[in-house]
């Protein structure tokens, strides 16, 4: 397996969306990655519908008026979003990718439905509602792929509240997600992603002191593990352990940020016939002085944080590389 291949993989893992109920990212050029299908995309536009339905839902369903918005417009790419009842008066929720749309560098198309499944409302404590991409594809315009995402997230309000009350109630708010979706590629290769994430909302005090906690939600020999699935090049088995959770912090005075990941530390391992041991870390809070290459980046984990230090080992290479965020 090449070594950029594990890198693509590995740093999606890292790019989950942030803070999707109080503050939306743009995609710029930058984003984008090009070349033949890799990894990365199926966790990052998984992320993106998650951040899609939580900001419908944090936003529209419920909370619209605490948080003070006056008027909420649809996530990108979402035409419209239809609702139905069944026959125990449970309804669901569709949102409906026009596939016309450009948000940023992508065009989105499908759907994504997601429902309560226990609880009355999405605020109750231990309420759970299932997020099902069907057929969900999102094409980057930089590079042609497409990637196309079916299956179902089961997420739990383990404290209940809406994240915004955070803010305005000083509460911590902690979301966990169970599941898997298969990623079908452009060249129709289908691999699978099982997710198992804790996701914390808390503040220090408003929202210059918000931030967002990302761990692993189950252990395997003694590791906790975030993600877990098949590589695209060689359909090898790998596994996501977080060896310190992701820490996203608001280095900002207001809602809008800026946001910077100041702590992250896990390791991609990949099982791969004939080659042992195989993996990649990557660890964030680093400041990365890239004008002056002869010092050597320090981990600081603060708001001046600006790169990750990744060591990549296939077999008996060991290399390390420091790359800003």
């Amino acid at each position: 397996m090449k070594k950029y291949t594990l890198m693509f993989l590995f740093l999606s893992i890292l790019g989950i969306g942030v803070f999707s109920s109080c503050k939306k990212e743009k995609e710029t050029k930058d984003d984008k990655i090009t070349g033949k299908p890799n990894d990365s995309q199926g966790s990052k536009e998984a992320d993106e519908g998650i951040e899609d339905v939580n900001d419908f839902i944090n936003n529209r369903v419920g909370g619209g008026s605490a948080y003070k918005v006056s008027a909420y417009n649809l996530p990108c790419g979402v035409v419209r979003v239809d609702s139905t009842v069944d026959g125990n008066g449970d309804k669901t929720y569709t949102m409906k990718y026009g596939n016309q749309t450009t948000c940023g560098y992508k065009k989105k198309g499908g759907d994504i439905a997601f429902g309560l499944i226990n609880g009355t409302n999405f605020s109750d404590t231990g309420a759970i509602y299932t997020l099902t991409y069907i057929n969900y594809a999102v094409e980057s315009l930089a590079d042609g792929q497409v990637v196309t995402l079916n299956g179902t997230l089961y997420i739990t309000n383990v404290s209940g509240g809406y994240t915004w009350e955070v803010v305005t109630d000083n509460r911590t708010i902690t979301h966990r997600l169970r599941g898997n979706f298969q990623v079908t590629h452009s060249d129709n290769v289908v691999r699978p992603r099982n997710y198992f994430q804790l996701r914390t909302f808390s503040s220090t005090g408003g929202w210059a002191g918000l931030s967002l906690t990302i761990n692993g939600d189950t252990t395997i020999t003694s590791m906790t593990i975030s993600e877990t699935g098949k590589t695209h090049e060689g359909d090898f088995d790998y596994k996501t352990e977080v060896i310190d959770p992701f820490v996203w912090a608001n280095c900002g005075s207001t809602f809008a940020g800026p946001y910077v990941l100041k702590q992250a530390y896990a390791r991609l391992n990949v099982t791969i016939p004939t080659v042992s041991p195989a993996y990649i870390e990557v660890q964030g809070g680093y400041f990365y002085e890239y004008t002056n290459a002869s010092l050597t980046p320090t981990l600081v984990n603060d708001c001046t944080t600006n790169a990750y230090k990744i060591t990549t080992v296939i077999g008996p290479a060991t290399t390390t590389v420091y790359q800003l965020y």
